[in-house]
């Protein structure tokens, strides 16, 4: 399930507050993706500005981790941050639904939807 959340603030301010947000709820932004400028410099502009976060709670990763490897394939969480028609936009792809995808045992389902809530805050606060 995609979450998405819009916002009158503009790209840069919903931005900056999502980074700050993050930090707030004890995850970590562990790289920014520039898309839009990305796209551009090679030569594949946009219209529009996007963001990509890679975003993680260390402590919840590691558990999950310890469980079982494989599930580095969904880590870390991704928030996008983007200009849409009437303002910006911030969203994700839920966790549930992206750890739905593997065999886990119940603790990592309960971390997930922990995760979840506290994403879903985080992007409420920066809206």
């Amino acid at each position: 399930m995609n979450i998405l959340i819009d916002s009158t603030k503009p790209f840069e301010r919903a931005l900056a507050d999502a980074e700050r947000s993050i930090a707030q709820h004890g995850f970590s932004v562990l790289h920014t993706h520039p898309l839009s400028e990305t796209l551009a410099a090679k030569g594949q502009p946009i219209a529009t500005r996007c963001a990509i976060l890679e975003v993680c709670n260390a402590k919840i990763a590691s558990q999950i981790l310890k469980s079982d490897p494989a599930l580095s394939l969904a880590l870390p969480c991704r928030v996008a941050v983007f200009e849409a028609a009437n303002g910006t936009r911030l969203g994700m792809i839920a966790p549930t639904t992206v750890i739905a995808g593997f065999e886990t045992e119940p603790e990592v389902r309960v971390a997930a939807a922990e995760v979840e809530r506290a994403l879903r805050q985080i992007l409420a606060d920066a809206a």
